[in-house]
């Protein structure tokens, strides 16, 4: 391996973006190649950070690439995630893991076979507010766990190439692809699976089935409500809300009283800022090429990606069925 971590992205939609800028940040990695199908897209990323531009993963594999960052629509993360690590490459594969249980599973298959690093890419876990709970949690600051709740809520997403982020059999909707980040935070904060779960579903002009709720019950006894949504108006914003109750406190926040600023315009127009940003890509990049270069252990190993998203896969199938599902004996699509 070079002195200096050499990365290709394969993907050059928002979250590729954001894997770039946040690589930019990390000490001793250059990163050398943006491949998208589009190349004009591939290349307007890649000059932002003096990279080659590529239509495809073995383009990128042949630069002499120490790390691949997977950030293409989930139907793709098994094939793309098991030809790197078979060319014998770190990966960074995005959230979900996959659209279905069996192609998850050729990805552990292949992380199982390979001395790689392989992390899958739920950023929860590093942003501070989240991380600050967490780490309050695992104090014994609140006692033992009873009910956690995560909501994220937007209008319906518009910088989907081709718009596939609308199509349910492409994304698996916010069930799938906004909800698996609570799935994953919940699990992750208490250390304890999923068991059971039961979602419902509704259509809004966005589209079936883009706003939901799911109840999940732990191993633990604890409870959970994950909501997740691409049915609110556009001036909604995107906005989360959490909160863990235990049996000696309560924390709560909400992405609202964490102010990001606001631009107020002369007519009469507000703009808020986002206090989010790209903060927690920083931290999840960072660790992720620190486990590189130690050799492992992934920072959120393929296993946890698999949890959150059989979750999601139960919720949306609770959904369609009306049924709760016991994830103890769920064989999962």
């Amino acid at each position: 391996m070079s002195e200096a971590l050499r990365v290709g992205v394969i993907g050059a939609g928002l979250i590729a973006g954001r894997h770039v800028r946040a690589y930019t940040k990390a000490e001793g990695v250059d990163v050398v190649a943006v491949a998208d199908t589009h190349l004009a897209k591939a290349e307007q990323l890649a000059v932002s950070v003096g990279a080659e531009a590529r239509t495809g993963l073995d383009e990128v594999l042949a630069l002499e690439t120490d790390v691949i960052s997977i950030c293409t629509p989930p139907s793709s993360h098994a094939e793309l995630t098991v030809r790197a690590l078979q060319a014998g490459r770190h990966v960074l594969c995005e959230k979900p893991v996959a659209l279905s249980l069996r192609d998850a599973e050729q990805i552990e298959k292949a992380a199982s076979a390979s001395d790689r690093v392989v992390m899958i890419g739920h950023v929860l876990r590093y942003e501070p507010d989240h991380r600050a709970a967490k780490d309050l949690v695992e104090a014994g600051q609140i006692g033992a766990v009873a009910m956690m709740v995560h909501s994220a809520t937007t209008s319906l997403p518009g910088w989907s190439e081709d718009g596939w982020l609308a199509r349910p059999e492409e994304s698996g909707g916010p069930l799938l692809d906004l909800a698996v980040h609570g799935f994953d935070y919940l699990a992750w904060v208490i250390g304890s699976p999923a068991v059971r779960v039961h979602g419902v579903a509704a259509d809004s002009p966005a589209g079936p089935a883009t706003y939901g709720v799911a109840t999940v019950r732990y191993a633990s006894g604890a409870m959970g409500q994950v909501e997740a949504s691409w049915a609110h108006p556009a001036g909604h914003g995107f906005r989360t809300m959490v909160e863990i109750a235990g049996s000696d406190g309560r924390i709560s926040w909400d992405s609202d009283s964490i102010s990001g600023g606001a631009i107020c315009l002369a007519g009469g127009g507000v703009t808020r800022l986002d206090p989010v940003g790209e903060r927690g890509y920083a931290r999840e990049i960072a660790a992720f090429t620190e486990a590189v270069r130690a050799g492992g252990p992934s920072p959120v190993p393929v296993s946890d990606g698999i949890a959150a998203t059989r979750t999601a896969l139960a919720a949306l199938h609770s959904a369609r069925t009306g049924e709760p599902v016991d994830l103890t004996t769920w064989e999962g699509p």
